[in-house]
C-alpha cells in the first residue's frame, strides 16, 4: 500500500477536482480514506495508492507521497483511536448518533 495527501484544486471556482484521474494516466489507482477539514475549504485528504506518484506531474493538487508511518501520523491526528488493517488501510472506530 502507498499512501499520498492531496488537496483539491479549484481552477474552476465553482467545483474542485482531485487528481485520481491524472494520477490514473500514471497507471496508479488512488482512493481519498481521510480529510483534516471540510475539503471545499481546502482540507488536506490522505488516500491511498497502488503505486508511488510522480508528483512534478500532480502538482496543481499539491500531491505528495508519504510514508505509512506519515499516513497514521495524520489519521491519528484526526482520531487518536486510528490504527492500521491487514491490507494497509487505516480506520477508527466510530460513534453514531441515536435516531
Amino acid at each position: 500500500m502507498n499512501y499520498a495527501t492531496w488537496k483539491l484544486n479549484f481552477a474552476d471556482p465553482k467545483y474542485g477536482t482531485g487528481p485520481e484521474y491524472a494520477i490514473a494516466e500514471q497507471r496508479i489507482q488512488a482512493e481519498g480514506g481521510w480529510s483534516n477539514g471540510e475539503v471545499e475549504n481546502g482540507a488536506t485528504i490522505l488516500g491511498y495508492l497502488t503505486g508511488a506518484v510522480d508528483e512534478s506531474k500532480l502538482t496543481s493538487w499539491q500531491v505528495k507521497n508519504v510514508s505509512q508511518a506519515e499516513a497514521l501520523d495524520f489519521a491519528l491526528a484526526i482520531n487518536p483511536e486510528a490504527y492500521l488493517l491487514p491490507d494497509g488501510r487505516i480506520t477508527a472506530p466510530m460513534e453514531f448518533p441515536n435516531d
